[in-house]
Order: structure tokens, then sequence, then C-alpha cells
């Protein structure tokens, strides 16, 4: 079984004139950070075939990323490669906002979401590795979400001092 299909799709929506991308991410580092190994350490902890390293040939549009504390906690790999993987994102996400796990229930939708807006197609919701989805509802329920996610995540320079004490924390 592989999940490199599911993660080039999104990577290739994103470069293909999207003019922002909001995403969240639960358990794992969003698809659109991950380090290369970090990507392969999660295939192997969870038995998949590694993807081929994605190529991202253009620059992102404008992002903003909702990461729940849990994917922090999550050790992938070992605390080496969870520090290095941190660092990334400290220094490759412009808008990153962690959702704190003091958040408890309010931040647990269950999937990974991605909204890819482009200009002059409708929104694409990108559902955890799996669907891509162009139907009103579906829209609407992700633009709900992405507003929550707004409400209860920190602001993006205390996400930057929570991602600074998780350096801390793998550098031990």
């Amino acid at each position: 079984m592989t999940q490199h299909g599911a993660d080039e799709q999104l990577v290739v929506l994103a470069a293909a004139g999207a003019t922002q991308i909001i995403c969240f991410s639960g358990v794992t580092i969003p698809v659109l950070l991950r380090t290369e190994c970090y990507s392969k350490a999660l295939a192997a902890a969870l038995g998949l075939t590694p993807s081929p390293e994605l190529h991202r040939d253009g620059e992102l549009p404008p992002c903003m990323f909702f990461i729940h504390e849990y994917a922090l906690r999550t050790v992938v790999g070992n605390n080496r490669l969870m520090e290095d993987q941190v660092l990334h994102l400290l220094f490759h996400a412009p808008s990153i906002r962690i959702v704190p796990a003091s958040a408890g229930g309010a931040a647990a939708i269950g999937l990974d979401y991605a909204l890819i807006q482009y200009e002059h197609e409708p929104p694409l919701v990108y559902l955890a590795n799996w669907a891509l989805v162009t139907d009103a509802a579906t829209v609407e329920r992700a633009v709900l979400v992405f507003q929550r996610m707004h409400a209860i995540a920190l602001d993006n320079e205390k996400s930057r001092d929570l991602l600074m004490d998780y350096v801390a924390v793998y550098d031990r």
C-alpha cells in the first residue's frame, strides 16, 4: 500500500494556480510541511511504502497551517528527527497556528482538511489523503471548521513560542 498518490495530488493542486490554502492537521505534520525524513519515518511506522520525494517545483500560494499540538507530541522516528521537523516548521511555515491540547474536544474534527481556493474555479476540499470534494455543503463545512480553528488556535507568535518549546524538548 502507498500513500504518495494523495500526497502528490495535494502538492500538484497547491501549485496549480491556487490563490490560498488553509490546512488543519490533527495527528501528523501537514503534508506540505513535512521533511523528507519525517515522511519516510511516518510511512515506515504505518507500514506503507515510502512516498517518493514530493516535487514542489514552484512557490506555494499563501498558506495558513493549523496544527494540533498532538502532532507535535507524536514522535515520528526519533527525537532528532522531530527536532529537525519542528525547526523546519519554524523556518518554512510563514503562517502557523497551533491548536493547543487544552482546546480539548473543540478541536477533535477527526480528519485532516485542506481548503484550496482558486481565483476562477470553485474551492476544493482535500480530506485526509483520500477525497477531493467540491460540493457546496462540504466546502461550507470546511469553512466552518477553519473559522472554529481561528477562534481556538494560538496566534502566530504564541504558536512559534510553543514550537521553540518543542525544539527544546526534542533537543534533550
